[in-house]
């Protein structure tokens, strides 16, 4: 019989994590950024969604809320400089 791998999380070298956040921190991400887009639009005047049949209707502007600022990786800043070079 042969001896299946074990996935000791004490063994750090051969471990494999069980949990992948990657795909949930993509989702928050393009979530945070939509919002952010919408808000600009809104902002400007532009309603980009469908209206709604029980909508009480109103300006766009009055549907804005203030975005905090997602902090950008170095990498990306880095890739951004290379790019206007």
């Amino acid at each position: 019989m042969s001896q299946l791998p074990s996935n000791n999380p004490f063994d750090l070298a051969n471990y494999k994590p069980q949990l992948d956040m990657r795909d949930i921190e993509k989702a928050r991400r393009n979530a945070y950024q939509m919002t952010r887009h919408i808000n600009e639009q809104r902002k400007k005047g532009v309603e980009p969604s469908a209206p709604y049949a029980a909508s009480v209707g109103g300006w766009p502007q009055d549907y804005t809320t203030e975005m905090p600022e997602m902090p950008v990786h170095k990498k990306t800043l880095q890739a951004r400089a290379r790019r206007l070079k």
